[in-house]
């Protein structure tokens, strides 16, 4: 095999060198062309998910690739160092500075520039907290707190791809130190161990927290584990070098096939481990690619770039889905994609190259922590500047409190009720904890809070899918049968506002392929989503409320459209630029009907057969052929659909909303 005489410029790591040169300090290093394929291949399937190219739906395993590459790749050289007696922690992480921080600081720093330009308040306050993460390389941790990968509002946030380096650099704080502290004899074996004590946690909280599973390193080490296990049995002979083979040709064809037809649910899953497992296959040295190898190398270059091209491509896509209220156009994404090609360029040329050997001195190590407090810094304070009454009317959203939004079973917390007297409980999903403080702004008694993201105000029944997974839905049925219990114990309770989106539970509201959870007498089963059950179920909700002797309401979700009604909002007020929403931010009664068409008509089903009384918003926002978002000034919405909690307060007392319940409710 022909090696190729080139920085290793991988996700995170660096290439090791032949066995006789000092593996830390060398300044010279050979890379294998076959790896720097997997690179390319790895950061290209990537950057074209990202851009939302519609063949590459499973692009995002190119970050797995580049885990098991990573994982191999460092473990080698750090146990051929240990070998030889040549390993120390001061040489380990200099070297490691020099390659990662030179580009990661240029991207950091030119991002930290445009996003008090390009973002709203808003933003730009979660991305101060996502600069100090990437500095810190806790990027996944933050992010895991701020919301899903997969989520839509993922797609705001300028710097959600550094959480793989954050993990990656988490990983080797603890790699050296166990390879150090562990015979050379256990290290094989301890690799195995952790890879399977890895996966093993994946398996087991995936279904509890996927966001969790997703982001944080033990629940992700395992394929990073896949590549110190073959660095391993490589460097013990165990696994032989081997020439192009039919193995081999397979897992190639498996990490060229599987992004193209994978989809996101169930990640990491099945899935990742078939491409980790496919990539610990093609790390095994002896790939002889014969005369393919002249005319691949071309495509090395853009493994040789695929540091900086990882780092600078996100930044554009997220800058763009903050300026655009809808979907980017396809053409916009081209343009991007040629901006990003000419931003690696310059930034490998400039950066990566130049400073791939700067020395570690006082002077650099203080450059290195004064550059990240400064743009910190003012990062901060310019999103407080910014800050305005519509900025933090777009905070919060749990309704009376943040405790409001229950994970298991409803039990009374006083912060959940806004008088000890409260003779009403609002029961519901999200929707219901936007319209809590307006009801109990404009309830002179007072209102409990009874909600859970997601979950509906209907016994027996919850929603399913992917990424709300069973163990979660079942959690909404424990909880629905918890609210109820508190009803049947609390007479003074007399009446019960129900509130749901109810998107996840009509079919065809949602393309995000929801089920129903049913209970039965004996468990629990999936089932279609159907509008008679689901009719069936919520009238029988209220039928059991109502043999409590309380009276029941439901109150429909609020108008909506298919842009962002809070970003547009909030943009336009501070002059941002602002694509794909009307300069008012109002949409007419016919998008209205259209977006929300197949919940309306559920609704009328409910009218019809005369199951709850309902009220409707629509009824004083939508008076005339526009549909107002914002009432007396204040700002109604704080995203796509929900109330804002100033818009809550605002509309609930401008309808009186505690007088028109009580008249209409029954």
């Amino acid at each position: 095999m022909q090696y190729q005489r080139t920085p290793a410029p991988s996700l995170v790591v660096d290439e090791a060198v032949r066995r006789s040169e000092d593996p830390i300090q060398t300044a010279s290093r050979h890379i294998r062309l076959d790896i720097q394929l997997l690179r390319a291949w790895a950061v290209l399937i990537v950057v074209l998910n990202h851009a939302r190219f519609p063949y590459f739906p499973g692009g995002f395993l190119g970050v797995d690739i580049f885990f098991v590459i990573s994982g191999y790749l460092m473990t080698r050289l750090i146990n051929e160092a240990l070998e030889n007696d040549r390993f120390t922690f001061g040489s380990f992480y200099a070297r490691r500075a020099r390659r990662l921080l030179p580009a990661a600081y240029a991207t950091f720093t030119i991002t930290a520039i445009a996003a008090p330009l390009l973002l709203d308040a808003t933003e730009l306050r979660n991305f101060v907290a996502q600069l100090a993460a990437a500095f810190t390389f806790t990027a996944n941790v933050v992010l895991w707190k701020q919301g899903n990968y997969f989520g839509t509002e993922a797609v705001m946030k300028p710097l959600l791809h550094i959480w793989s380096l954050s993990l990656e650099e988490q990983y080797y704080l603890v790699l050296p130190i166990a390879l150090y502290l562990c015979p050379r004899r256990f290290r094989l074996p301890l690799s195995v161990v952790m890879v399977i004590a890895s996966a093993a946690i994946c398996a087991a909280f995936m279904p509890r927290t996927v966001s969790a599973t997703f982001y944080l390193l033990p629940s992700r080490a395992w394929e990073l584990g896949i590549g110190s296990v073959v660095a391993l049995l490589v460097r013990r002979n165990i696994v032989r070098s081997a020439p192009l083979s039919v193995l081999r040709c397979t897992c190639a064809a498996v990490l060229l096939i599987v992004p193209v037809i994978a989809g996101e649910q169930g990640h990491p899953g099945i899935t990742a481990a078939i491409v980790c497992l496919a990539t610990a296959v093609l790390l095994i040295p002896g790939a002889n690619l014969g005369k393919a190898e002249q005319a691949l190398r071309p495509i090395t270059a853009i493994g040789d770039r695929s540091y900086s091209l990882y780092l600078v491509h996100w930044p554009l896509f997220a800058f763009a889905s903050n300026i655009f209220l809808v979907a980017v156009p396809a053409q916009v994404n081209i343009a991007l994609l040629g901006i990003t090609v000419v931003w690696t360029e310059l930034q490998y040329r400039l950066v990566e190259q130049r400073f791939r050997r700067f020395p570690i001195t006082l002077r650099s190590v203080g450059i290195l922590l004064l550059l990240p407090i400064a743009l910190i810094a003012a990062s901060f304070m310019l999103a407080r500047s910014m800050s305005t009454i519509d900025t933090e009317a777009r905070a919060g959203g749990s309704g009376l409190a943040s405790v409001c939004d229950y994970k298991d079973q409803f039990v009374l917390i006083s912060s959940c009720t806004s008088s000890s007297t409260a003779r009403t409980l609002l029961w519901g999903d999200s929707f219901a904890m936007a319209l809590a403080p307006g009801l109990a702004a404009s309830s002179p008694n007072g209102i409990i809070q009874a909600t859970k993201s997601s979950c509906g105000p209907i016994l027996g029944l919850s929603p399913v899918n992917d990424s709300y997974n069973r163990n979660s839905s079942e959690k909404c049925i424990g909880f629905n049968v918890s609210v109820f219990e508190y009803l049947s114990q609390h007479p003074e309770i007399e009446t019960v506002v129900l509130s749901s989106v109810l998107a996840q539970y009509v079919p065809g509201a949602e393309d995000s392929n929801w089920r129903y959870l049913v209970r039965l007498p004996d468990g629990t089963s999936e089932r279609p989503q159907d509008s008679a059950l689901l009719l069936d179920a919520l009238s029988a909700t209220v039928s059991e409320i109502r043999r409590l002797s309380k009276r029941v309401i439901l109150v429909a979700p609020p108008p909506a459209s298919s842009f962002d009604l809070g970003r547009c909002l909030e943009r336009t007020a501070e002059g941002k630029l602002t694509i794909g929403g009307p300069p008012d931010c109002t949409f007419s009664v016919e998008e209205y009907r259209e977006y929300r068409r197949e919940i309306l008509s559920f609704l009328d089903q409910v009218r019809a057969r005369d199951a709850v009384p309902i009220l409707d918003l629509a009824d004083r926002l939508c008076r005339t052929e526009r549909c107002q978002t914002r009432l007396n000034g204040t700002m109604l919405y704080r995203n796509k659909s929900h109330l804002s909690s100033a818009g809550s307060v605002e509309l609930g007392r401008d309808m009186n909303w505690g007088s028109l319940i009580d008249q209409l409710a029954r």
